[in-house]
C-alpha cells in the first residue's frame, strides 16, 4: 500500500488517532518492518492484512523466515463472501514466493470465525497468549503458528 494512501484504512478500523496510525505505519514501511495488503473491488476497499517482518521477539516474526499477520480486516457486508480467504491467500503466496516459510496470526477468542478460517490454512500451533493495548484499547488474543 503507498503510504499518502494509508488514510483510508479508517473505512474498516475506527481509529482513535488517524494521525498517529499514518505515522506509525509509515515508519514501519519505511524501514521494512511492516507491509499493508489491500484488497479493493471496483473502487472499493473491501480487505486490508498488515504483515510485520521484524520483531524484537521472535515468536512473531523473524526477517526472512517468520511473518506476522494481524489487522486483517474486511469491510462489513462483504465478509462471508470469500474476500478474506482470498486476501489470506493472496497475501500468504506472495510472501512465500519472498521466502517466508513461517507465518503468525493473533486471533482475539471472541473471533471464532476467524479462528476457524486461520485453522483451515493451518495456523495451529500455539505459541503464546498476548494482551496489548493499540490506541487505548485493549486486546487479549492467542498467537498461532503455521510451518
Amino acid at each position: 500500500m503507498e503510504e499518502e494512501n494509508l488514510r483510508i484504512l479508517t473505512e474498516l478500523f475506527d481509529y482513535h488517532d488517524v494521525d498517529q496510525m499514518v505515522a506509525q505505519c509509515t515508519h514501519q514501511i519505511r524501514n521494512g518492518i511492516s507491509d499493508i495488503f489491500v484488497l479493493y473491488d471496483q473502487g472499493v476497499l473491501l480487505g486490508e492484512l498488515h504483515a510485520m517482518y521484524f520483531s524484537e521477539d521472535e515468536r512473531f516474526a523473524v526477517l526472512g523466515r517468520r511473518a506476522y499477520l494481524y489487522a486483517f480486516r474486511v469491510r462489513e457486508g462483504y465478509q462471508n463472501q470469500g474476500y478474506g480467504t482470498f486476501l489470506l491467500k493472496t497475501v500468504l503466496a506472495a510472501l512465500q514466493e519472498a521466502g517466508y516459510s513461517e507465518f503468525t496470526v493473533g486471533v482475539e477468542d471472541d473471533n471464532p470465525r476467524a479462528r476457524h478460517m486461520y485453522q483451515s490454512f493451518g495456523f495451529c500451533e500455539l505459541l503464546l497468549r498476548q494482551r496489548e493495548e493499540y490506541q487505548g484499547d485493549a486486546y487479549e488474543y492467542n498467537l498461532y503458528l503455521k510451518r
